[in-house]
């Protein structure tokens, strides 16, 4: 857990956490969901986290996988795992339905004091029976039932101003809405190793520029800018290029155009590895590279677990110049590159490669500003609200 602690004292508050997510999972939801069960727990709530009861590949549980304290439970709704057997919406719709009618039945034996947490917005209907739910809002669907099902909630917690300012044109009312960003366990990613160390511990190259992503490679199957990576990478052969975080078949698809663009001696792909790996795969780099696509998700509906994590790791960032990137990026603590441009990303690698005063200079004041995003401190951000909004209704 992060050594900053959530300044708001919630010991009399029982948060049930109602998400249809796979747990563990190697996406970084994730660890958003489970940092945030902790710190929501160690702010004093009395925490469940509701999950659907799916297959995943993980061996260990939720607290071993995400190197967390046990200060929570865990509770898993019979589904049907339809997307276990075959992909596509109707195996999501049918594993959707029924986690949400499990869900119904399991809440409505609960005290209608209790709160209720959701990312999913159909849960906000809990409220019709008499329940107060926080939506934790990822990405807004422009049409009236979205924001129908939204009203329902006490409270909205979207992850960026993008986002908020969609509900704020809906006439949500303001004091309802706090953005809460993404977060980082500072004790796991503000570490000291050094470059060299890091190296050797992962048996990567010692003298060479090291440009580094980590994270899933594509998003349901969209590429995040390791295509454009591996074509910018032609462009600047003093750097080497590695990557953690893919699926067996993104690192096949992702070694095939690297084997096109001619740069296969330079590139290292691996799977999912866990906090404290990645921690020293990013002080291994000598850039961290985050060149997501222009699109309505990158450009309005995220906050990249990946970019805090960047930003506590004191290696300098090399990011696309979208808005929700903008909201915590700026020129004085990163570089900025437009979206899709291959080109201008190569030139920015080699430019962070031939200025490494400079670079090293903009990721350590990255790494003070990222001290005000903690997992602690954004819970202490969302328990505000649910008190203020709980003071109001009594």
């Amino acid at each position: 857990m992060d050594t900053l602690r959530c300044l708001v004292h919630a010991s009399d508050m029982t948060i049930f956490y109602l998400v249809n997510a796979r747990m563990p999972t190697e996406k970084a939801h994730g660890v958003a969901i489970a940092k945030s069960c902790e710190a929501f727990a160690c702010a004093g709530a009395t925490v469940e986290l509701v999950v659907p009861r799916r297959y995943t590949p993980f061996k260990g549980d939720v607290f071993s996988a995400y190197g967390i304290d046990r200060v929570f439970n865990i509770r898993r709704l019979f589904v049907i795992d339809a997307l276990r057997w075959f992909d596509g919406s109707a195996a999501f719709f049918i594993e959707a339905v029924t986690f949400y009618v499990h869900a119904f039945f399991f809440m409505i034996c609960r005290s209608r004091k209790h709160i209720v947490y959701t990312r999913d917005v159909w849960l906000c209907l809990l409220s019709l029976v008499g329940f107060r739910v926080w939506y934790e809002c990822h990405a807004v669907a422009r049409h009236r039932l979205f924001f129908w099902l939204a009203r329902r909630a006490q409270g909205v917690i979207p992850i960026s101003h993008a986002l908020a300012s969609a509900f704020v044109a809906h006439g949500f009312p303001q004091d309802a809405i706090v953005v809460a960003p993404s977060g980082v366990d500072l004790s796991v990613f503000a570490i000291e190793t050094s470059r060299e160390d890091a190296r050797r511990q992962l048996a990567l190259p010692p003298h060479v520029s090291l440009a580094v992503y980590t994270g899933n490679f594509t998003t349901f199957g969209e590429d995040k800018g390791i295509a454009d990576i591996l074509h910018a990478l032609a462009l600047v052969p003093h750097v080497m290029f590695v990557a953690y975080g893919g699926s067996e078949a993104d690192i096949a698809r992702y070694e095939q155009v690297a084997h096109v663009t001619g740069v296969s001696d330079r590139v290292l792909l691996r799977s999912h590895v866990s906090q404290s790996v990645l921690a020293l795969v990013q002080r291994a780099a000598h850039m961290l590279l985050m060149p997501f696509p222009d699109t309505p998700h990158y450009r309005a509906h995220m906050s990249p677990v990946k970019m805090f994590e960047y930003m506590a790791s004191g290696r300098p960032i090399i990011a696309s110049d979208l808005p929700t990137i903008r909201e915590i990026l700026n020129d004085d603590i990163s570089y900025g590159v437009p979206a899709g441009d291959v080109r201008a990303l190569a030139c920015m690698m080699s430019y962070v490669h031939m200025h490494p005063q400079e670079a090293e200079a903009k990721a350590m004041r990255a790494r003070k500003v990222v001290e005000a995003y903690t997992w602690s401190t954004r819970a202490a951000k969302i328990l505000s609200l649910i008190q203020r909004t709980c003071d109001t209704i009594t």
